[in-house]
């Protein structure tokens, strides 16, 4: 008797290693994933040219530039737009097998209205190709499907809730960066601003030395100020253009030749140390109401910069810069 619980208790030990060794295994058989499943890319430095086009004749050219990106060659491209697009190459995961009634219109959907990924890296070399088409019904999976495959998936972001198609644009303007002026403040050798309108107002602002500025007149026919600097006042006026962003690009606008035909609000020219110059100019076209001073204000600007671009921006960034000659200096005893 001793003999047979002794077997049996050696049988339940082999059965118990078995399962063990058995549930081991089908665990790293659901971690390893098939070729035509695989769309993230781990190691999203390596990437440095991203192609994507459309059925419409879109197409994009993304770039790495050192720490920047371009986009056809042209423009740089919007950080938060590459930032987004490189955390959903390097996270973008399959959710689910879709059904396989469900497969023809997918596949469908993908061949008329898909968007066409490709990845390569720094000598050129193809490191992932495939399809990025419609959505699910609840837009929280994105159809995909790998270059060369047949089995179409849905995907999405783990920690991430709504489709992923928005995140492949194949807009040229939805790429380029917004930014009107974003310089470094120790980079700039001067700011004019101008208002033709009322020239007294305009000024001058020039680097003297190591965070050190000067304020002048813009135009030689306004009097110099005679009270002193207000400390501060331009270091903390040169810091507001290191991030001055439109709200979107106005390109196609049907009123730009009429509204660059008008004398500017203002006009800003931002020159570096480097020598590089960069003038944007600025005509109010939306106002509105306000209750306190029971006037109206600017609400939005049509701005041109001389890259050219064409744009809307907004008085809640720009106002800060939009300042007067007076304003960088003590006010005469007495007022």
């Amino acid at each position: 008797m001793k003999r047979t619980l002794i077997l049996a208790l050696l049988f339940v030990v082999l059965g118990i290693g078995a399962w063990l060794a058995i549930r081991a295994n089908a665990r790293k058989d659901t971690t390893r994933i098939s070729w035509d499943m695989d769309f993230a890319v781990q190691d999203v430095s390596t990437i440095h040219k991203v192609f994507l086009a459309d059925k419409n004749g879109n197409r994009i050219t993304l770039k790495r530039n050192g720490d920047q990106w371009i986009c056809n060659d042209k423009y740089p491209v919007r950080p938060t737009a590459m930032q987004h697009l490189m955390e959903t190459l390097q996270n973008i995961v399959v959710w689910y097998v879709p059904a396989k009634a469900a497969e023809p219109e997918m596949i469908r959907s993908l061949a008329t209205h898909g968007i066409k990924v490709e990845l390569f890296n720094k000598d050129g070399t193809r490191i992932k190709g495939y399809y990025v088409g419609g959505v699910t019904n609840d837009e929280r999976g994105t159809f995909m499907m790998m270059d060369g495959a047949e089995q179409p998936y849905v995907v999405h972001l783990p920690y991430f809730v709504g489709q992923v198609r928005v995140r492949y644009m194949v807009g040229e303007e939805d790429w380029r960066d917004r930014a009107v002026f974003s310089e470094k403040p120790e980079s700039i050798a001067s700011i004019s601003v101008e208002y033709p309108q009322m020239k007294s107002k305009s000024f001058k602002v020039e680097k003297m030395g190591e965070a050190e500025y000067a304020v002048s007149p813009f135009y030689s026919t306004t009097p110099t100020r005679k009270t002193p600097p207000r400390k501060g006042v331009a270091e903390a006026y040169i810091l507001q253009y290191e991030s001055l962003i439109a709200e979107a690009f106005e390109t196609n606008n049907p009123v730009r030749d009429s509204v660059r035909a008008l004398v500017p609000f203002a006009v800003i020219t931002v020159k570096t140390t480097g020598g590089k110059e960069k003038q944007a100019r600025f005509w109010p076209v939306e106002f509105v109401f306000n209750n306190m001073t029971n006037d109206y204000m600017v609400e939005r600007y049509y701005t041109e910069t001389s890259q050219p671009s064409f744009m809307l921006t907004q008085q809640r960034v720009f106002g800060p810069v939009f300042r007067e000659y007076a304003y960088f200096f003590d006010k005469p005893v007495g007022r």
